[in-house]
């Protein structure tokens, strides 16, 4: 949620919210293609397209077809635990986290069992007292740290994967490589590889976009059976029937072999890593191998951002003209993990189409909220990069409309859109735009009406 905060909110408790004017100069392509009706504002070149996804019914058909025999009332019941679970996850704590709580704790047991009494105690009684104040201690600290373990996907919890969010991660896939393809439409990838590919999502959705151009696709992921399940799928849940695509390779490591590829992806990976370390490792080992645009998701949690970030960090620092194509208009640290206190993700919604099986009554929208970086090598070309990012939903009231925006700058601003302030063109943009899309036009800085302030020592509010 966005919020003001204030340096002094008893004296000036409605400090500049309706008197702050933000210049906005809408792309004159744009302005003229409203102007000649060519263009309908819902239309404009910012939004981010689709709104809602479904599987196409051949790999709805498929999906369900690979069920076979199991209980379709305990697959549902376990997909159901299954997504709480990933929702839920933490990354692995690291060693500074832990000493750090641990050290928190230690002055927590030493106020009610001070080490002063040690010198009251017999021998014997001094060793049992200490090690009742060590099993205190670790059974704080058991009870503080979060317990990751990898997730191990055999054949039956593949299966369950599969089923449970097939249809979420296909949706967001969707979303993600269809903009992708939307600012480079002459992107034409030769060669696919995908980082902890799971049951092939990936690949589903790269084949739709680019199937007559890419001639490799190559996919990696530790579960053998994960893999299995993803190349059953590809041959339409019949075992003996020929995959359409050409060229696909299943791997359960990294390939040795240096062989670059146009696009890389790593999906709902990063939390399977052991530790920052091995994230970096592998990170750079992709973007070694990377020779166009590289592609990093995750759940729209906090922790889902912070992963996504902290990648999108690591690799613009190892490579100085690699550049954000999305979902950030700049190059710089995210606006919402500045602030430790604001708990915030960075995360963006896709409705989709959950997948039915037997007489299940799913509704028939769910949303999923997702947490994405694209970054492509070499200097930035595209002239709409530094255009402002939708990051929340649009407030549509009368005759104004509220967008909370992240801007080239790398801050979080909120812009009260009116026509008689803006224009037509940039107030009808800004009014159909919604959560995720991208407003075709360049924001000015605020411009306080003086006579309005009233205190010369007041500070601006900024958006959290």
């Amino acid at each position: 949620m966005f919020s003001l905060n204030y340096t002094t909110r008893n004296l000036v408790p409605r400090l500049h919210r309706f008197t702050s004017k933000i210049a906005v100069d809408v792309e004159p392509a744009v302005i003229s293609a409203l102007e000649q009706a060519t263009l309908k504002p819902r239309k404009h070149p910012g939004v981010v397209r689709p709104n809602h996804v479904e599987l196409p019914k051949k790999l709805s058909d498929t999906l369900k077809r690979i069920v076979g025999d199991h209980p379709v009332k305990k697959l549902i019941h376990d997909g159901q635990q299954l997504n709480a679970y990933i929702k839920s996850r933490h990354p692995p704590p690291t060693l500074e986290e832990i000493e750090n709580k641990k050290r928190n704790i230690i002055e927590e047991v030493n106020s009610k069992m001070s080490l002063d009494r040690l010198a009251t105690l017999d021998e014997e009684e001094a060793e049992r007292w200490k090690r009742k104040r060590e099993l205190e201690i670790n059974k704080r600290l058991g009870q503080r740290i979060y317990a990751w373990k990898r997730i191990e996907y055999g054949a039956y919890e593949s299966l369950v994967y599969a089923i449970a969010r097939g249809a979420q991660e296909y949706a967001v896939m969707k979303r993600v490589l269809t903009e992708l393809a939307q600012r480079d439409e002459q992107f034409r990838p030769r060669s696919f590889f995908d980082f902890g590919s799971g049951i092939g999502t990936g690949m589903w959705v790269a084949s739709e976009l680019w199937r007559d151009h890419i001639y490799e696709y190559y996919n990696v992921d530790r579960s053998r059976e994960m893999n299995e399940i993803s190349e059953l799928i590809l041959r339409d849940g019949q075992e003996n029937k020929q995959i359409a695509l050409r060229n696909v390779f299943y791997r359960q490591f990294l390939p040795a072999i240096e062989t670059n590829y146009d696009l890389v992806i790593i999906s709902h990976t990063l939390f399977e890593l052991a530790d920052k370390e091995q994230r970096e490792d592998v990170l750079r080992n992709l973007w070694r191998k990377c020779d166009g645009y590289m592609v990093i998701m995750e759940e729209g949690t906090r922790r889902g951002s912070e992963l996504v970030n902290e990648a999108r960090r690591f690799l613009l620092e190892q490579d100085q003209e690699g550049h954000t194509v999305a979902p950030c208009p700049h190059d710089v640290i995210c606006p919402r993990l500045r602030d430790l206190a604001d708990r915030t993700p960075c995360n963006f919604p896709v409705s989709y189409a959950p997948l039915r099986l037997g007489s299940d009554s799913l509704a028939d929208r769910h949303t999923s909220l997702y947490s994405y970086a694209i970054l492509k090598k070499g200097p930035q070309a595209d002239s709409s990069s530094s255009w402002p990012r939708v990051v929340r939903p649009t407030l549509v009231r009368s005759k104004h409309a509220i967008c909370r925006v992240c801007t080239e700058g790398g801050n979080l601003q909120e812009v009260i859109f009116t026509k008689s302030k803006h224009g037509k063109s940039a107030y009808s943009c800004a009014k159909v735009s919604r959560w995720g899309d991208r407003l075709p036009m360049s924001l000015g800085q605020p411009q306080v009406n003086p006579k309005s302030t009233e205190s010369s020592t007041t500070e601006q509010p900024v958006l959290a």
